[in-house]
């Protein structure tokens, strides 16, 4: 995340990604790329930062952590987190196991399973087709129970503190 991060920052271009986070290898990880390197039917230039990260996860992230995530990814559910921490969880989750997910729409549809009953109904209603969408519909949702219920509460009061009124008088 912070090399990308540094990517992002400085505006490098995608054939020098690999280049620089190589360079930034240290220990076994170094290595590892150099045992990449050495390897005479590797072509370093076919190489995308993309595949470079695959290799990395290949190499460092048994395929049993592999799969006990993506399982946690599609088991996730909001229960009663706020939709800000579901969605963080979601994309913490998916940032470890990007592969799960085949496109944009796919990875609406698992993030819509994992809504709240009562938010989901209305966001797959709605039909939308990317994550993007189905966050943001998911989120005016939320925030529309909430003020729905803050006027229920607010009206439940106002009747109690009339009926309190009466009964004095």
């Amino acid at each position: 995340m912070h090399i990308e991060k540094l990517f992002r920052d400085t505006f490098l271009e995608e054939r020098d990604r690999v280049w620089l986070a190589t360079h930034h290898l240290d220990g076994e990880a170094h290595r590892w790329w150099l045992d990449i390197q050495d390897n005479p039917s590797t072509d370093l230039t076919a190489i995308s930062w993309r595949r470079f990260k695959e290799l990395l996860l290949e190499h460092y992230v048994p395929d049993s952590v592999k799969r006990k995530m993506e399982q946690d990814l599609r088991n996730l559910r909001q229960g009663d987190k706020t939709m800000a921490e579901y969605e963080r969880e979601f994309s913490r989750l998916l940032h470890c196991v990007p592969f799960v997910i085949q496109d944009d729409e796919d990875k609406a549809r698992i993030f819509e399973r994992g809504l709240q009953p009562s938010i989901f109904r209305f966001v797959q209603a709605s039909n939308l087709q990317t994550y993007r969408e189905v966050v943001n519909r998911a989120l005016i949702v939320e925030s529309g129970a909430a003020d729905l219920q803050e006027r229920r509460e607010a009206l439940h009061k106002g009747k109690g503190k009339r009926l309190a009124a009466e009964g004095a008088s």
